[in-house]
């Protein structure tokens, strides 16, 4: 059931932003160790966190956003460029995720942005920032898809 929700998130942000998007199989569990492409970055993992199924006529789906961003290079004004760049990548993830509707869900809606990693790792300056979001559906017991 949740499959097609992740995988909608995946393509609108390959199709949408500047980023390539992946889902998220704890990469970021050991950052120092850096398992990134140099030419892959910035990048944003999907998680699906958990679900909400407190309400009799709808889901919650959320979802973890982690946007990813190393800059290699001690050079301040590449620092700094790689810094405008996630900058931008946000603001280029929230134009084209809120309040946008997937797979007949209700409008996304966006949650808290954190950043949740800023040190020297994985040979060179990482920063990590994790947006949740979160995903209305019509519950699929009462819609009988499932």
């Amino acid at each position: 059931m949740y499959q097609k929700y992740h995988d909608a998130l995946l393509s609108l942000i390959n199709t949408k932003t500047t980023a390539r998007a992946q889902k998220y199989f704890g990469e970021l569990e050991n950052p120092q160790e850096g398992n990134f492409a140099k030419g892959s970055l910035p990048i944003v993992y999907i998680d699906f966190v958990e679900d909400d199924t407190s309400k009799a006529n709808t889901i919650d789906i959320v979802f973890s956003l982690y946007i990813v961003h190393i800059s290699y290079s001690k050079n301040t004004t590449l620092r700094e460029n790689s810094n405008n760049e996630i900058h931008d990548l946000l603001k280029d993830i929230y134009k084209n995720l809120a309040f946008k509707s997937v797979e007949g869900s209700q409008p996304i809606e966006m949650k808290r942005l954190q950043k949740i990693y800023d040190a020297t790792a994985a040979g060179g300056y990482l920063s990590v920032y994790k947006k949740d979001i979160s995903i209305t559906i019509k519950n699929p017991i009462i819609t009988g898809e499932i």
